[in-house]
């Protein structure tokens, strides 16, 4: 099991319809369904006439449009947004505990060469041409059908590498939302 952390406000969607991985377009402000909520990408399918406009790279999804996961809750809490007021001040905050099959992921241990290298990878392909060095040879009979980043704790180029570990998924029948978890920061 594996923490998301994502808006708050988009958690009722996310509940309801699954964990999907994003589009590639920039959430309209007008949009009923991803309009306001603070994400970086669209909610919507490809038919939304509202969330037309092209997401560009701006240090997100350094290793492609999946779903990302994470081992320590503290990790996925950097990436909540929109908290909720608390009767009697102060901020709830939620993120979500999943079932995830990783199936055969592939290990990345290192940095990227560039922090855009990946951005626009939408499934698990072979990702050795934008790493700086390579933890395992990439190999299509293995099957890889999702990303382990393992965090290099301090050893990091800034925008380059993770000091945590991250999980990236690409399809939505990998991950299973099983809890929302409300929580306040003391």
């Amino acid at each position: 099991e594996l923490w998301h952390g994502t808006s708050c406000e988009a958690l009722p969607t996310l509940l309801k319809h699954g964990l999907q991985p994003p589009s590639d377009t920039r959430p309209a402000d007008r949009c009923p369904l991803s309009g306001g909520k603070g994400l970086c990408t669209t909610l919507c399918g490809t038919g939304c006439s509202f969330c037309t406009e092209e997401h560009c790279w701006d240090r997100c999804h350094m290793y492609g449009l999946g779903v990302y996961l994470a081992d320590v809750a503290q990790k996925s809490h950097q990436y909540v947004r929109k908290p909720r007021e608390r009767s009697g001040g102060g901020l709830v905050y939620s993120m979500l505990r999943c079932r995830v099959c990783l199936g055969n992921p592939y290990l990345i241990e290192g940095n990227l060469l560039g922090g855009s290298a990946l951005h626009d990878t939408c499934w698990c392909q072979d990702p050795s041409e934008a790493l700086e060095s390579l933890a395992e040879e990439w190999s299509i009979t293995k099957g890889h059908d999702a990303y382990y980043v393992k965090g290099l704790v301090g050893r990091q180029k800034h925008g380059l590498g993770v000091y945590n570990n991250e999980y990236v998924v690409f399809q939505p029948y990998q991950i299973l939302p099983l809890y929302r978890v409300d929580y306040v920061l003391s």
